[in-house]
């Protein structure tokens, strides 16, 4: 029996090709925003180099010296709130990795290391605004017991930077936050919505600066500060080949990533699981019921939910069941990694998915870094990983903070309206 013919009227016809066309656009308008988000992130970092690198260098050697003494152990204490704190604890992970004698504490930590004024203790505040209350709490904590605080700020009139500037054991920086007067209202709130700049900037410096501590520990007192410069560069370099990546790759990722009602579960571990905690808190700003994926509250996956493991192997354990389970209860898995050859991409290929997969760009030279499919467990990791170069963790925030513009875009979310349920 033959099918019948369907016939469409011109009319109609002239309204699908339309429709169609509009469809284009707007696609191709969303990769536009990405890529003008992406560059104005690599701005965000280019302009860490225009900053007063006497201060730089001080601010260097003050921790250099800290980290100096080997005979006795020494405690860190991370003191920041949100986003800005994920910026930190991975220049923590980078001191846990690089000293023995050195330990790291948060306080998100489920257990919590408590305050010891007869041990050699650091503390390192973060705070845009100067303003968090339990972050100033915490700083007067610390200058109460007669420890020794660092503070990254933007704001030389919060007050953060007041307590610490006035304390005899007190370092501040500032990274003063400047897209506010280069560009316009409307650019900024499309391309960076509810800010990304002062996270960004205290990633990329705090692991430039890792660099430039190691030579001071090696014996450099170069006030120019050469290997942070390097880095910088390096980032910026690294950070702007996202810009360039495949546009018909990219719209089809927004098109599967953004039109759904089922939940966002975000996954990664060690400093890349920083980057992906960072990345689920901006969904709920696009009012999106996300999860991190390591949170004793995360449910179980079920049809309609999206897995997005960010890995830069592709071969953590973690990443990989948390991939099997998704598949496992029909859930969508879209990962994030620089490694084409790993065992997630294997497994993401056997279930026909690799459309799904977005490759993060670096520079040829690093491409070697993430190659391979030896498989391990976030806490048994390699010497290699460990000491790692951090271009994935850096140009994987750059990717995700433009995703987030496309989101907001897309979703039709204004930034106030983000705002409001920011948390």
């Amino acid at each position: 029996m033959e099918r019948p013919i369907l016939h469409i009227s011109k009319g109609l016809q002239e309204k699908l090709i339309f429709v169609i066309f509009v469809a284009d656009v707007a696609m191709s308008s969303l990769f536009e925003i990405f890529r003008e988000a992406t560059l104005l992130q690599c701005g965000f970092v280019e302009k860490l180099l225009r900053l007063d690198m006497g201060e730089v260098a001080a601010f260097s050697e003050s921790l250099a010296s800290f980290l100096s003494e080997t005979e006795r152990n020494k405690f860190v204490y991370g003191l920041a709130a949100g986003r800005s704190a994920l910026s930190l604890y991975s220049f923590l992970q980078l001191l846990q990795n690089h000293f023995d004698n050195v330990f790291p504490c948060t306080l998100e930590d489920p257990v919590q290391r408590h305050f010891n004024p007869r041990k050699r203790n650091l503390g390192i505040a973060v705070s845009g605004s100067g303003e968090t209350p339990s972050v100033n709490k915490y700083i007067e904590d610390v200058i109460g017991q007669r420890g020794e605080i660092k503070l990254i700020t933007a704001n030389r009139n919060g007050t953060a930077y007041k307590l610490v500037e006035d304390y005899e054991n007190g370092t501040v920086l500032v990274i003063e936050g400047r897209t506010k007067y280069s560009t316009d209202k409307e650019r900024r709130s499309r391309l960076s919505p509810l800010g990304t700049e002062f996270e960004l900037e205290v990633l990329a410096f705090l692991n430039a600066l890792f660099k430039d501590i190691q030579a001071r520990l090696e014996g450099s007192t170069d006030e120019r500060c050469p290997e942070y410069c390097s880095a910088i560069l390096d980032f910026e370099e690294n950070g702007r080949l996202i810009a360039d990546m495949d546009r018909e790759q990219l719209e089809r990722w927004f098109n599967r990533l953004f039109p759904r009602s089922g939940r966002y579960v975000i996954g990664g571990v060690g400093r890349s699981g920083l980057v992906a905690r960072a990345f689920e808190m901006r969904f709920t700003h696009l009012n999106k019921i996300s999860y991190w994926e390591r949170d004793f509250n995360t449910p179980s996956f079920q049809i309609g939910d999206v897995y997005i493991p960010i890995t830069g192997s592709g071969n953590t354990y973690e990443a990989l069941e948390g991939a099997r389970n998704a598949f496992k209860n029909g859930a969508d898995v879209m990962p994030i990694t620089a490694n084409r050859e790993s065992k997630l991409i294997s497994l993401v290929r056997e279930m026909d998915r690799l459309e799904d997969v977005v490759f993060i760009p670096v520079k040829r030279d690093y491409e070697k870094l993430f190659k391979g499919n030896k498989s391990t467990t976030s806490w048994l990791v390699s010497e290699f990983t460990k000491y790692r170069y951090p271009i994935f963790e850096i140009n994987t925030s750059i990717f995700t903070n433009s995703v987030v513009a496309v989101g907001a875009e897309f979703l039709g979310i204004v930034e106030a309206g983000m705002r409001r349920l920011h948390v």
